[in-house]
């Protein structure tokens, strides 16, 4: 799989199933992502853990190889973007630790467990309407005359998303919780990543797109319109820390190294704003404009907050956050697939919570 690398990207792989729609893979066009090749894990000593991701600008810190200095452990960073094959990896042992969204992780079921939060998308992911070729298309309301218009012609408007990605997560809550996004409607055409749905979306290829940072601050600075985004569904778009079980067996305390590295280092890029918005443009290859707009559309987490998000029982079902999130993942995951084994998704806050503890001792 050779997708355009562009920072920040999310990872789309293989097509899942919209029970609103039917299977999504019946429309999806030209630049759907093929499978991946399997990952290339460099020879590495006991003491290396390997970290399996993508190019996300979340998950930068990962890819420093001195985030473990001073832990007795090193780390690599294997850039792997079909999720399957990632989760795939974890379960053989192949690597130690994968950084990917929740939902993903519930829908390949590694074995695995969540032992941290990175960040969630609140903004940064969103659905945009084609309005510089459709003027006067600006509005959700819009969408049933725009249906009504390519209905009169024998066509359907298109639709554009990354599968197996927080896009098309995204698109997933959406036709669960809006009225005027009813996949039915549309062509669904999956793409390989969010730069590609939104150069459909410049070519009027696509009359809407699901598209994420830094498309999404282009999209609207160029004139289309960004409707409904990831902040209208909470807690849907969710990046996660998941250990492998057999490192957690084998070794824990490498799981806590790279736990603490983790949060340790996001912890100095949250209390310096301009350094993290450098640290941000740095990895990206973005400017700074657009380094802002990627942090401004996602929560990251720090050690407290990462803590309380793991740890806390919060109303309304008093349970922590990380547990209501995979509830409610889970449940819209479950209309897509009945047969998902959400029994096997394992949550542990303790190495969190032992970092959180060590650093609020005077």
């Amino acid at each position: 799989m050779t997708p355009p690398r562009r920072r920040p990207v999310r990872a789309g792989a293989a097509l899942a199933v919209m029970a609103l729609a039917g299977p999504l893979a019946a429309c999806a066009g030209a630049g759907a992502a093929p499978g991946c090749a399997p990952s290339a894990i460099p020879a590495h000593g006991a003491h290396t853990l390997v970290v399996e991701g993508d190019p996300w600008s979340g998950y930068a810190p990962f890819r420093n190889p001195k985030l473990l200095d001073g832990t007795g452990y090193t780390s690599v960073y294997v850039e792997q973007l079909c999720q399957d094959v990632r989760a795939a990896d974890l379960s053989a042992g192949r690597a130690d630790i994968a950084v990917t969204t929740l939902d993903q992780y519930l829908l390949h079921h590694p074995a695995g467990t969540v032992v941290g939060v990175i960040d969630q998308s609140v903004g940064a992911d969103a659905l945009a309407l084609g309005t510089v070729h459709h003027p006067g298309f600006d509005s959700i309301d819009d969408i049933p005359d725009l249906v009504r218009q390519y209905a009169r012609r024998g066509r359907k408007p298109v639709l554009a998303f990354t599968g197996n990605s927080p896009s098309e997560m995204l698109l997933n809550e959406l036709a669960n919780s809006t009225e005027e996004i009813r996949p039915t409607d549309f062509e669904l055409v999956s793409v390989d990543q969010s730069a590609t749905a939104y150069k459909m979306l410049e070519r009027d290829q696509a009359q809407l797109a699901v598209i994420w940072e830094p498309d999404t601050s282009a999209a609207r600075a160029s004139g289309y319109t960004i409707t409904l985004s990831s902040k209208d569904v909470p807690d849907s778009i969710v990046d996660v820390i998941v250990a492998s079980d057999k490192l957690i067996r084998r070794d824990p305390a490498g799981v806590q190294a790279v736990v603490g590295a983790y949060y340790t280092a996001m912890d100095g890029y949250l209390a310096h704003p301009d350094a993290l918005e450098r640290f941000y443009a740095t990895d990206g290859h973005l400017d700074a404009k657009a380094a802002r707009s990627v942090i401004g559309g996602i929560k990251l987490y720090g050690t407290r907050d990462a803590d309380t998000f793991m740890n806390a029982d919060v109303f309304p079902l008093d349970k922590p956050q990380v547990a209501q999130s995979v509830d409610s993942i889970g449940s819209v995951l479950a209309l897509l697939h009945p047969d998902l084994p959400l029994d096997r998704a394992r949550v542990d806050g303790a190495f969190v919570r032992t970092l959180a503890a060590r650093e609020a001792r005077p």
